[in-house]
């Protein structure tokens, strides 16, 4: 596979992930409304997915062997992200949290450009700007910029920042398998998970007729969604720069912002539907104008017998 091809794909799979994540507040709502309270939500997730985890586990074992502890610092991160992102929409609403998180671009750019001290081009720069164009455009559909006003705004705030430096770390340990990351982002993300929600909600621990009426649904996103999206990020995100991965995640504020004002009842505006084109067209435009650096070869891997 050259790399234009393994770019694209990459550029793919990212923005399918996405898209698959800008409807996660969906069974959020629904947990909240079946009796998985406040922050208990996300960690049944964690829990949900504990059996597909083992499994990979088992087939990434020497991965996981070997790059342990450089997984163990980056899955805490990455659950970290997710523990605030999920707990922003009990706080918050879907709209802000969305736009407040996907200012992660504009973190990638800053340090890449002044920690990293790598060069931006011009055309991902207009990319950028167009971006943020359109996030500026549908949030003034009504007034106000996207500055923090409660709790869930900073934590959806943190989340996207948190995210950029992830980005980073993935793709310079991108000799690390997706499979493994995914394994460690399951183990890792579930203690940031739990103890958040012991910390805010330990009085409202879920009863088992929670449990029973949530389950179905609980292993069908966990697995069904969870799964094949967080496989396809890590795989993505290790190919391309953190500045595309950032870009290409907006469809998830397409489809998040979308299908709240849908199934909330409240319509998209012009001007909200004027915002998410230009997103749209910040992402594919840099991924049509920006060529990516060739993907280095992999580092040796030590492997470490059973």
């Amino acid at each position: 596979m050259n790399n234009r091809t393994q770019s694209t794909l990459a550029s793919a799979a990212v923005a399918y992930c996405g898209l698959i994540w800008g409807v996660y507040w969906l069974p959020l709502r629904h947990l909240a409304q079946t009796g998985f309270t406040g922050s208990w939500a996300s960690a049944a997730f964690f829990v949900a997915s504990v059996p597909p985890a083992l499994i990979m586990g088992y087939i990434a074992r020497r991965e996981l062997r070997t790059h342990g502890w450089s997984l163990l610092w980056l899955s805490v991160a990455n659950g970290t992200v997710l523990t605030l992102y999920s707990n922003a929409y009990t706080r918050t609403t879907v709209f802000n949290v969305l736009f407040l998180f996907y200012l992660s671009p504009v973190w990638s750019v800053l340090i890449t450009r002044f920690v990293l001290r790598e060069r931006t081009g011009r055309g991902r720069l207009i990319a950028v700007a167009l971006g943020l164009i359109g996030l500026a455009t549908m949030l003034t559909d009504g007034g106000g910029w996207p500055i923090p006003r409660n709790l869930g705004d900073w934590m959806a705030l943190s989340a996207g920042l948190l995210w950029a430096i992830c980005t980073i770390l993935i793709r310079r340990n991108q000799h690390i398998g997706a499979v493994a990351n995914t394994v460690a982002f399951y183990f890792g993300g579930f203690w940031p998970a739990l103890l958040f929600a012991l910390a805010t909600d330990g009085n409202q621990i879920p009863d088992l007729d929670a449990v029973r009426a949530s389950w179905p649904m609980l292993v069908g996103v966990a697995w069904l969604g969870w799964l094949p999206s967080q496989i396809a990020l890590f795989w993505g995100v290790s190919r391309i720069s953190p500045v595309r991965t950032g870009i290409l995640l907006m469809t998830e504020l397409v489809s998040g912002v979308g299908t709240a004002a849908w199934l909330s009842g409240d319509p998209i505006s012009l001007q909200q539907a004027l915002g998410g084109a230009l997103i749209l067209g910040a992402g594919l435009g840099d991924v049509l104008t920006t060529h990516e650096r060739p993907t280095p070869a992999p580092m040796p891997v030590t492997v470490v017998q059973d």
